[in-house]
């Protein structure tokens, strides 16, 4: 039942632990498998004070001049929190805007993208300010969206407390 309250969260790298956790909750993060980025940074959104995860967002940080940003490889929100019967809102804002956090903070001037799923590129656009550029490849078959550093630090401003 949604209360309208903004609670505290914290989003903090994923721990060996945690993926075994991950691993068990299939029937709340079900749409990839987790296990496979150990290796990558992978980072999680839990309310603070609790171990709940709620949300999951795997970065990567390209670092060469043709490429000078922040990838977002993966994002997963909790079954539980998507849809109109959602327990909390706001989670995956808060994950986008965390990337968009540390692009800054990398120095990727805020420059973030992803290649989409093509059900939620309308969905990127509307409710996180993300271009699409439907440039198609095999491996981007719905192409490509982008934030530049005005929609970045929008993100920030709208989601984070801090910056």
């Amino acid at each position: 039942m949604a209360t309208g309250l903004l609670l505290d969260a914290v989003i903090e790298p994923v721990k060996i632990k945690d993926f075994k956790i991950i691993e068990k909750s299939k029937d709340r993060f079900n749409k990839f498998d987790w296990t496979l980025y150990r290796k990558e940074e992978v980072f999680k959104l839990t309310l603070k004070g609790k171990d709940t995860i709620l949300g999951l967002i795997c970065l990567i940080d390209h670092t060469k001049a043709d490429t000078d940003a922040i990838e977002i490889e993966l994002v997963e929100v909790a079954c539980e929190n998507i849809g109109g019967a959602k327990q909390y809102d706001f989670i995956g804002g808060c994950l986008f805007a965390f990337a968009c956090r540390e692009s800054i903070r990398r120095g990727h001037n805020g420059f973030v993208f992803l290649v989409p799923k093509s059900g939620l590129v309308t969905h990127y656009k509307e409710h996180y300010g993300f271009e699409h550029f439907p440039l198609k490849t095999p491996q981007r078959p719905c192409g490509l969206m982008v934030l530049h550093e005005h929609a970045s630090k929008e993100l920030v401003t709208k989601y984070l407390s801090e910056f």
